[in-house]
């Protein structure tokens, strides 16, 4: 998907580039790079054409994910994460759509799609308390995608908890600069509360509607976008914003690895027959990655007018964490390859390989529940609840 590189403009790239390390130490995207990507259009990538946006295929926001985030990391992701609940939001109910972008289509949207907040249903929508982790560019958004549970229903009739998903101002939440992490620190990801906001009932949507895509109101917008399959489509654009990190550590690994000499033998690294066998598997692996993403971005486009069985979602959702395998097994081993002078701050390959290390954590893409789900479905089990 590198081809994406060419559609975006240099001075974009360059900026982006340019406050990578800016970003890093700031623990927050940089505002130069957020108004680069907003005149180049980015923050409007997967937003409906109803709503102003440009409404992009869904092959075409993952290239340029990636391309963002070969330059980098934190654009890339901050873009992942605000284009896919955009994506989302198109879903629900128009009127709340409008809320989001009667502004226009070019805001930043985190959030946290996990059920942390408490909602209960009160005259006119619902009330939300609770703490949600994990919102990536929080600093720059104007509306949350937020995830909550009604559990009185546990206790009123002994069933799981009812999950919603709610839009919310950000004049509604306060944030909590508690974002300390190894990696992916320029994405301020901090944790954002709310006590007892109202939310008004055109602006939560039940999750298993939502995200199940069997809601109404996706399939009112002119696009096969709207009815890809919801959560392994989220897993997709995860591995695309992970291969321009890893695609960014290999750049890096071999300027390191052909620049450097050794200090013991004053001979080249580059000579070294171990060097050329780990560069080469691990360009292979990259290569795999990259082709397998390709492989689910098709599935998915395919399965967008279809009845998406659960065992093709599994399928998509265990391709995309298993291209995230490989690009991570790919960076550790560049890691590895390029010497003591590779783990130094001011070094990219240590950026990159302590953000990707951080976005493989992500649950969306853990591969132990994702190779049981779809595991199971090649046995003709079902997929035992996991989330698909």
């Amino acid at each position: 998907m590198n081809q994406a590189k060419d559609a975006l403009p240099s001075d974009l790239l360059s900026t982006l580039a340019d406050h990578s390390a800016r970003s890093d130490e700031a623990r927050q995207l940089a505002r130069e790079s957020v108004e680069a990507m907003r005149a180049a259009g980015l923050w409007r990538l997967l937003v409906p054409k109803r709503a102003g946006g440009d409404q992009r295929g869904f092959r075409d926001a993952a290239a340029l994910i990636s391309a963002c985030s070969r330059h980098c990391s934190a654009a890339g992701w901050v873009l992942m994460v605000s284009a896919a609940h955009d994506w989302i939001i198109a879903g629900f109910p128009e009127a709340a759509q409008d809320d989001v972008w009667r502004d226009g289509p070019d805001g930043v949207t985190p959030g946290s799609l996990a059920p942390s907040g408490a909602i209960a249903p009160v005259d006119g929508g619902f009330r939300i308390t609770g703490r949600w982790s994990f919102n990536s560019g929080a600093a720059h958004g104007d509306w949350f995608l937020l995830g909550n549970a009604d559990r009185r229903s546990d206790q009123d009739r002994g069933s799981k908890p009812r999950l919603y998903h709610v839009v919310v101002p950000r004049a509604d939440l306060a944030l909590d600069d508690n974002w300390q992490t190894i990696g992916l620190r320029g994405t301020g990801s901090v944790d954002a509360t709310a006590q007892d906001v109202f939310v008004p009932e055109h602006r939560a949507m039940d999750t298993g509607l939502l995200l199940g895509g069997r809601g109404e109101w996706a399939r009112r917008h002119d696009s096969d976008l709207y009815r890809i399959p919801i959560i392994p489509g989220l897993a997709a654009y995860l591995a695309a914003a992970t291969e321009g990190i890893a695609e960014n550590a290999f750049d890096a690994a071999l300027d390191r690895i052909t620049s450097q000499r050794d200090r013991y033998t004053g001979n080249k690294k580059l000579a070294r027959p171990g060097l050329h066998m780990r560069l080469a598997e691990a360009r292979g692996e990259l290569t795999c990655a990259s082709r397998l993403l390709g492989d689910t971005l098709n599935l998915l486009e395919e399965a967008a007018n279809q009845d998406h069985s659960p065992a093709l979602r599994a399928q998509a959702k265990y391709q995309a964490a298993y291209a995230v395998e490989l690009f991570r097994r790919a960076v550790d081993r560049l890691m590895a390859a390029a010497g003591a002078r590779s783990a130094f701050d001011d070094s990219a390959l240590q950026r990159a390989f302590r953000d990707l290390t951080m976005a493989a954590k992500h649950e969306m893409i853990n591969i132990d529940t994702s190779a049981q789900a779809y595991g199971r479905t090649l046995v003709g089990l079902d997929t035992h609840g996991f989330p698909l």
